[in-house]
């Protein structure tokens, strides 16, 4: 194993898990004093007009929550992976998937008397990456992730996203060496729109389309994506009320995979923090690997996992 992913598994991914227990326990917290989000804003609103505040920084993205079963949404996620087929080339079955990031909100508009509707910018930033245990812990590949996102509500139902999206893939240092794969310069800008449905206070589906303007392999990459998904979260009656369970499908295609379906289904436990949400639980997957460089490729796995959308 290199240098470079010595210091990612040894120095960071301890970090990574540290920082995800503090905001578990801040969460907490806040969950359990909701003055103190109510307060944050009131010291950072400014009144615009007597029926419009606008909310610097605000805290999480009240108006639509990322897809719980999108393998490829920013948030930070620990997750071992059982491969029952590895469709990348001499990689090998036991995988780990370390995820990094989240949405930052930037400001927000809204009514005082109606907090549920309104519209809000936020910055997007993400990091995946999948390391092969059955190599030393080899990175196999990683995506950086930024864009800005404009999600908004005029109605407990629904909610729309707009987004200009950059995706950056690269392949592992060791991977790269020990099979001699280059490069293919996956990069993509996208324009992105999604419409979020509310069916009642338990399900959830949605819809995605992007258009990607500034591919930089033009001989392999095509423009069209779609996805859509249906989402089931409980009412939380675990450890006195905190925790439910939810289950989410997530179907995704492409048009430079000739519009094959690629498929995620989830099923766990889940604790909303309101801010923050917390999910314990398996993931199936089949379809394209979550790093660009090997979109070709096929592949399917079952993963045990933690996930923090934020």
């Amino acid at each position: 194993m290199h240098y470079s992913q010595q210091i990612i598994l040894k120095r960071w991914l301890p970090i990574l898990l540290l920082s995800m227990l503090f905001l578990f326990i801040d969460g907490a917290a806040a969950q359990d004093n909701p003055q103190v989000e109510e307060k944050a804003h009131r010291e950072s609103a400014i009144d615009l007009t007597s029926e419009h505040k606008l909310i610097i920084f605000p805290q999480g993205d009240i108006y639509y929550p990322p897809y719980l079963a999108d393998p490829h949404r920013v948030g930070f996620a620990l997750q071992w992976l059982h491969m029952s087929h590895a469709g990348i080339t001499e990689s090998g079955s036991s995988r780990y998937n370390l995820k990094a990031g989240g949405r930052l909100g930037l400001m927000r508009l809204l009514q005082p008397d109606q907090t549920d509707r309104g519209w809000q910018l936020s910055l997007e930033v993400g990091y995946d990456a999948q390391f092969d245990a059955d190599h030393a812990y080899d990175n196999i590949g990683w995506d950086g992730n930024y864009g800005l996102v404009l999600t908004g509500a005029q109605n407990r139902h629904m909610a729309l996203k707009f987004g200009l999206l950059h995706t950056s893939s690269h392949i592992g240092d060791e991977y790269a060496e020990t099979t001699g794969r280059k490069r293919i310069n996956y990069t993509r800008q996208e324009l992105l729109a999604g419409i979020s449905l509310a069916i009642d206070a338990k399900w959830r589906t949605y819809a995605e389309g992007g258009w990607g303007f500034d591919l930089r392999n033009e001989e392999l990459q095509e423009p069209g994506r779609v996805q859509i998904g249906l989402e089931f979260e409980s009412a939380p009656s675990l450890w006195k009320g905190h925790i439910g369970w939810y289950t989410a499908l997530d179907l995704s295609a492409t048009e430079e995979k000739d519009w094959r379906v690629d498929t995620s289904f989830h099923l766990g436990l889940l604790m909303d923090q309101g801010v923050h949400k917390w999910r314990f639980g398996i993931e199936y997957y089949k379809g394209r690997p979550n790093m660009g460089e090997f979109f070709q490729d096929d592949e399917s796995y079952i993963s045990l996992g933690l996930w923090l959308d934020m």
